[in-house]
Formats: structure tokens, sequence, C-alpha cells
């Protein structure tokens, strides 16, 4: 009734206002927010009192699927939410290798799924495929997620605007990436008497910047010392944007070749830098260095280093990579990086949190994805789990394993605190220092950043064309990046192709929305 009330309010005043020729400047959610977050209370106030709590399903992905201790987290950061919010959650954590693939057979099916991340999925297939609701759509997100809000700038959660819709809610973490970085066990390095230790600039470092002709030389000694195992491996669905310093708005077809100083979209495939990364690849895998078993692998990386078959691996760097990295494998690793750190238009499209269009009660599901960005208890239970069980307190302000638990055996070892909602308001793993989070958001702040910040591209006019293009390209893309194909064929073979499959079409719509972006936002 109170939601009636406001609505017939607001259009007596809209409605004034044309009649008049005056502004009218009050808005549904102002004044939603002007009744203090009531409206988000009472709703929570009736679950808790009926009794009926409905449980919101909540996906994500992990490196090594469900963890034998999801369904005790659950019931741990359920208790909390029934107190709160009045409803039970279901963590469903699925294995990277089939995430995409078994998320969409659930969102097409109409099985049960809140909240969901978009990571691997796409953001603009997600919405191209209606798997996704507006945030916005009747004051949800004003009126039921004051703490989300209040954690992003209008900057930050625009970046999950499509076409002016907010589809997502962007992840706290490390919105930069820094290019080509590489993780190696300290064990490695000492086998083969590699001076590491004097190549930090300051003693506070945890990544030492180097250079390739550096690191080719650490991987040919690492082959000639494990002949019997992967030197190195690199996930292959993250390569062109692990690797190279360019933009590229919602796909690879029409980049950013100079994305902190043009506004130009350009044939990345034709490009001297994609040749020159497959070429390093294509030398690379000629030397033996990378698994020939490298396009089927489904395990993680982090996982093969566990096992002892593989010795390095390519991965994104930023404050915290050491001490996370290390804790992933179960053993110290040193990271090196050789290109720039760097934060893309579509940063905060890569993993957003998304509510199902088909959700039955997208209030519930919006007050518990606000508890997640809020709440410093739930955001520790999803990232690290469950205090007296998988970790302690070590009397300095910081957490670590419980005796007799480490990475390997714990029930509850979350190795994707990256994708949570909110990590910056849990508890600091012992080993990361406890300004971690002040630290990263100065990494943010200081990035090579885009010159297309915050614009998204919409191809759903292009949808025929993105399809026929990302066929061609997943013919083509392991093979060339993994370094199993000749690049100088290879490479001219997939450019015909995607120009055939309508490529040239398809960088002029991004490019004439690009434009049309800058414009309207004074981007020059």
């Amino acid at each position: 009734m109170r939601k009636k009330i406001l609505s017939l309010l607001l259009i007596a005043a809209l409605s004034l206002g044309m009649t008049t020729g005056l502004t009218i400047s009050a808005s549904a959610d102002q004044l939603e927010k002007a009744d203090d977050g009531t409206a988000a209370q009472e709703a929570a106030q009736e679950r808790i009192e009926s009794g009926d709590y409905p449980t919101i399903v909540m996906a994500f992905m992990t490196w090594a699927g469900k963890l034998v201790g999801t369904d005790r987290i659950s019931e741990k950061i359920s208790e909390i939410t029934r107190e709160k919010i009045g409803v039970n959650v279901e963590l469903m954590p699925m294995d990277s290798a089939s995430y995409a693939q078994n998320m969409n057979l659930i969102l097409a099916s109409g099985e049960q799924v809140d909240l969901f991340n978009v990571v691997t999925l796409g953001m603009m297939a997600c919405v191209n495929k209606g798997y996704l609701l507006d945030l916005e759509e009747d004051d949800l997100l004003a009126t039921y997620g004051q703490g989300i809000i209040d954690a992003f700038n209008t900057v930050e959660l625009g970046g999950c605007r499509v076409a002016g819709t907010l589809y997502g809610i962007p992840v706290k973490k490390d919105d930069a990436a820094g290019r080509f970085g590489m993780s190696i066990p300290v064990e490695y390095l000492d086998a083969i008497g590699f001076d590491y230790a004097s190549m930090y600039a300051n003693e506070e470092d945890e990544i030492i910047y180097t250079d390739f002709e550096t690191i080719e030389d650490i991987l040919g000694r690492l082959h000639e010392q494990y002949p019997d195992k992967t030197t190195f491996y690199m996930d292959p669905t993250s390569i062109i944007g692990q690797c190279l310093l360019i933009d590229s708005p919602n796909d690879n077809f029409g980049v950013l070749l100079d994305p902190a100083n043009s506004l130009v979209i350009e044939d990345l495939f034709s490009s001297d830098l994609y040749m020159d990364l497959c070429s390093r690849m294509y030398r690379w895998n000629q030397n033996g260095w990378i698994s020939p078993d490298a396009i089927t692998e489904t395990n993680a990386t982090t996982t093969q280093v566990k096992a002892g078959s593989l010795c390095a691996y390519k991965t994104a760097t930023k404050p915290g990579i050491r001490q996370q990295e290390s804790n992933l494998c179960g053993k110290p690793v040193v990271i090196f990086q050789l290109g720039e750190d760097f934060k893309a238009s579509n940063t905060y499209l890569n993993m957003p949190w998304a509510i199902n269009q088909n959700c039955e009660d997208p209030v519930a599901a919006m007050q518990l994805l606000n508890l997640f960005y809020t709440d410093p208890d739930i955001s520790t239970l999803i990232c690290w789990g469950e205090e007296g069980k998988e970790w302690k307190e070590t009397g300095d302000g910081h957490i670590t394993f419980m005796d007799g638990v480490d990475a390997q055996n714990s029930e509850y070892y979350n190795n994707v605190n990256w994708q949570m909602p909110n990590q910056f308001i849990a508890r600091i793993w012992e080993g990361d220092s406890l300004d971690l989070w002040e630290r990263m958001q100065a990494y943010n702040d200081n990035a090579v950043t885009s010159k297309a910040m915050g614009f998204t591209f919409d191809n759903s006019d292009l949808a025929a064309e993105y399809t026929a293009m990302t066929n061609v390209y997943s013919e083509y893309s392991h093979q060339l990046e993994l370094g199993f194909l000749d690049p100088e064929v290879g490479i001219p073979e997939l450019v015909d192709r995607l120009k055939a499959a309508g490529l040239e079409d398809y960088m002029a719509e991004k490019q004439a929305q690009l434009d049309a972006w800058a414009e309207a936002n004074g981007v020059e």
C-alpha cells in the first residue's frame, strides 16, 4: 500500500509539472530514500515474523567445484540472514570448467537460481538471452540495496549498465590488473639457482617487474631441470585479457590498441600486438615449454602446481597476489610481471553479481545481496569459512588456518575471493598486510585507465554476426594463443574468416556507439 501511495504521489507531481510547466526533480527512488529504509525494514520484518523464510540460491564459479563444507557455510550464513532479513541461503558453487554451460542450462530451464555471478557467462550474452533483471525496476536497488549504493561511486555502478539499464553490481576487488603476470614456486627457482631475492625494488615489494628475456631464461632452465613437468601453462580463456594492454569493449571484435590515449576501434587480430603474442607462444610451444595437452586441460593452474605437475603459470597481478597464489598453491611462490597495471572499460562488467530475471522474490534477493556488501561476518564466512573450523585469530588482527588445517585439507577454502561481493570488509589472512584494501584502492586509482571507462557496447542488433565470429574465433583461439598453430599461417586465415562473418560491420557499429558515448560524456 505504501508503495502505491508513493507512486500515486509521484504521478500526481509529474502531472502537475506537465500541466504547469514546472520542473519536478523528485523521483520514486528519492522518495523511498527519504523514508530512511523503512520499506526494506518492513519487508524483512514481515518475513521474520511469518517464519516463512524463502531460500535464496546463490551461484558462483570456483576452481575446485563444490567444497565439502559448502552446506555448513550456507547454514552459518543463514543463521545471520534469518535473523536480519528473514531468508535462508543456499550457496551453489560450480567448477570453472562447467560453470558457463551449467548456468546457461539452469537459466534457460527455469531451475531456481536467484543470485549469480556472470563470470565466464558474459554480461552481454546474459542480457541478450534475457537472463538478467533490471536492478532499478520498481526502485529495487534504491529501496532495498542502499548499502550497495553507498559502497560504490557512480562510475563503478555505471560500468554495469547496458544501454542505460543496470543489470549487475560490481565486485569489490582489484579493478585494475597487471598485464602478463607469472607465478613460479620458490622451490623451483631455488632448484635452478635463480636469484630472485635481489630483483625486488624494495623490501616490502611482492612483485618483480622484469622482461621477457629474463622470463624465457627461467623457463628454459625449468624445462631442463624438470623435463617431466609442464614448464608453463596459461588458462586459454583469459590469454588476451591478461597479456595485452588493450581495451576490448565487451569482446575482442574491435578493440582499442592504445586505450589510454585513443578512442579508435581497430582490428586486434590484424595487429602486430596479436602477432607478437601468438609468435611468442608458438616459440614457447616449439621449445617444449607448453604441455601438448594444454588445450584440453581442465584442472586449474594452482591445482596442477599442488599436484607437482606444473612449474609456472600466467596470472593477473595486484596487491596481495603473492600471498593469494601461495595459499592457492599450498607453497610459497614468486610473482613476476612483464606489463603495466591497467583498468579497462569493461572492468565492472567482467564479473558482476546479478539477479535472475525469473527470480520469484527479487526483494529478498536484493536484500541478501545488500547484506553481502555490508555485513563483515557474512563476507568473512563466504570468503574464508567458519571460525573454529577453517580459521582462527592470530592475535595481531589477522586470521589463519586452524591447527591441523591447510589449503589442501580444509573443508572450505574458497579460492575465488575476488569473485565474492565484498572481500574488502572480510577478515584479512595472515601474510597480507592489514592495510591491504587501502593499498588495493590506491592500486586501482593509479593504474593506466582506458579513455572508454564505463562504455558498454550493445551488440543486440548484431547478435548473428557476434555468434558467427565467436564460432570462427573458437576454432583458432586456443590453437594460436597456446602456440599449437603457426601464426604466420593461422592468423591470416582467422582474419579472413572473421571479416567474412561480419567483423568490419561489427567494428563500425562499435565505433559509432563509442563515439556517441564519448560525445554524451564529454570524452575527447
